[in-house]
């Protein structure tokens, strides 16, 4: 691999990850809103169950194809200079999925007290929040159309390429849909879910704008015989069920949390949204970049590069997400208030939530490795172990939460711990099977990495540890702006020192991702100087 390519390679993964951090951050927001002005008003809960069948459409019908076949199809079309043959497979796959989605649209409009029985089983037909939630439900519908169009666009244009446009896309979505939260949140549930609505429509609009020129072999037909529209068939469909495994946990975890009270499903929903920020910034934004460079690297029979391009990936990843677990962990209490403490708050309700995130914040560390897997399975064309792996992780889910559910007193945290051991079942059955599919020694050949970067991560954590008792933090139930400024600046501090504490301890312990950066930052610094 050259060193071009491995710039190129760090670029794409930089910008990426640079978008996904505003993506996040707004998307980030708009749970804040949802807290803190729909919360009070008593219909957070319903809001956020309503969602459930719109994403579960798209994640089924698009999300996992885009990674693992429209991409790689349509790039190697594209490398071959077949582009036309390309299209043909990828065209007849969008229009597919556009006649499903309308299907699929409307069965679940029909039925939808049916559905919302299974999706929120804590919900009982006759009562406010069971009418209210199929009222949203059915508002929020035909959303999903327009975001399986949005998502086929995203992955024509990431084969061609054009990274910015697919990943700022998600940023103008989430400005419309906090517009409309501000609007209309405090106000009605049913607006604000218009509002969502409308947002979808900007957003595919905006998206079409920019792939318009490359759609020029796109044909409203279906080529079922072609066989690069096969070999994509046979890329999409183990794959969507295994990229939709993460979002059907979320519905089991949701389905299951409303067995408990009031505001359970907003709780646990922004402590899932808290630890999934560094993933999507870190992991998922790595799988993106990652994926058509190993994909090549197959193609062309380079092994030695294959599994230079893997390990940079897997390492860069767990060099920042083993770390983030661990700030997750030590400090969920005060990363809860600081981010969603914007009206008043007990006490008892912090710590509720801070307890939730401790509960979730391992996943960090096996969902990034699920995310990268995923993503090298995807490169050798075999998605049939990630479909596998996806419908054990399920499994494990719902018996897990049963478990808990009858035998302990965990309450809605105990969706969470399940949803963590459906993860780290998933996370070491792929490391298994890629292991003994490849050759590839993923854990002995990244163990020294590995222990290291847990060193470094446990000494970062003693530190921050001893401050948390040295430097108090605030715990009034009321909120008011010097508060948060207080809160803010005292974990920005311990932070701070932590981090140091890791990059120092990184460096004595020669990690080469750390040291690497840390050349690169002092090495800018003395140019700046020097000018």
């Amino acid at each position: 691999m050259g060193l071009n390519s491995e710039k190129r390679l760090s670029a794409n993964a930089a910008m990426i990850m640079f978008a996904t951090l505003l993506s996040r951050i707004t998307g980030f927001l708009r749970t804040v809103l949802i807290k803190n002005i729909m919360q009070p008003r008593g219909y957070s809960d319903e809001f956020w169950v309503s969602f459930s069948l719109p994403d579960l459409a798209f994640e089924l019908l698009v999300s996992g194809a885009i990674a693992a076949a429209i991409i790689p199809v349509l790039a190697s079309s594209l490398a071959n200079g077949n582009e036309n043959n390309g299209w043909k497979a990828v065209g007849t796959f969008l229009n597919i999925t556009v006649i499903t989605v309308f299907i699929l649209e409307i069965i679940f409009f029909i039925w939808t007290p049916e559905c919302i029985r299974i999706v929120a089983s804590g919900y009982k037909a006759d009562t406010k929040e069971f009418a209210l939630t199929v009222k949203l439900t059915r508002i929020l519908l035909p959303s999903a159309v327009f975001m399986v169009l949005v998502g086929q666009f995203n992955g024509i244009l990431n084969a061609y390429n054009k990274f910015a446009a697919a990943a700022f896309g998600p940023v103008i979505y989430n400005t419309c849909v906090m517009i409309s939260i501000i609007a209309f949140g405090g106000v009605s549930a049913e607006s604000t879910a218009w509002g969502v609505f409308a947002s979808s429509v900007v957003y595919f609009l905006i998206q079409l704008a920019c792939v318009w020129k490359h759609l020029s072999f796109y044909r409203f037909r279906l080529y079922i015989r072609n066989e690069t529209f096969r070999k994509l068939i046979r890329l999409a469909i183990p794959s969507l069920t295994a990229s939709a495994v993460m979002y059907i946990n979320v519905i089991i975890s949701r389905s299951f949390s409303t067995q408990f009270a009031q505001n359970s499903v907003t709780m646990m929903t922004n402590a899932n949204r808290t630890w999934q920020l560094p993933l999507g910034i870190f992991a998922q934004s790595m799988g993106v970049a990652i994926l058509p460079t190993l994909s090549t690297r197959f193609a062309e029979d380079r092994e030695s590069d294959y599994k230079r391009v893997l390990y940079k990936g897997i390492r860069t990843v767990m060099v920042l997400c083993i770390p983030c677990t661990m700030v997750l962990m030590l400090l969920s209490r005060q990363i809860m208030q600081i981010l969603f403490k914007w009206s008043d708050m007990t006490y008892y309700e912090t710590m509720l939530n801070g307890v939730a995130l401790l509960a979730y914040a391992p996943a960090l560390l096996f969902q990034s490795v699920v995310v990268i897997l995923n993503r090298a399975f995807y490169s050798i064309q075999n998605t049939r172990i990630p479909f596998f792996c996806g419908l054990c992780t399920i499994a494990t889910n719902i018996l897990v939460n049963m478990h808990l559910l009858r035998s302990s007193d965990l309450g809605a945290v105990g969706t969470a711990i399940a949803y963590v051991v459906a993860v780290m079942v998933n996370a070491f059955l792929l490391a298994i099977l890629f292991s003994k599919k490849t050759g590839f020694r993923l854990l002995p050949d990244n163990f020294d990495f590995l222990s290291k970067t847990s060193a470094a991560t446990l000494i970062a954590g003693f530190v921050l540890w001893l401050l948390t008792a040295v430097i108090p933090f605030p715990v009034a139930e009321t909120y008011s702006f010097a508060g948060k400024i207080t809160e803010i600046l005292v974990v920005g501090v311990q932070l701070i020192f932590a981090f140091t504490a890791f990059v120092v301890s990184a460096v004595l312990l020669k990690i080469d991702d750390v040291t690497y950066l840390v050349g690169s930052v002092l090495a800018r610094i003395r140019e700046i100087t020097r000018k």
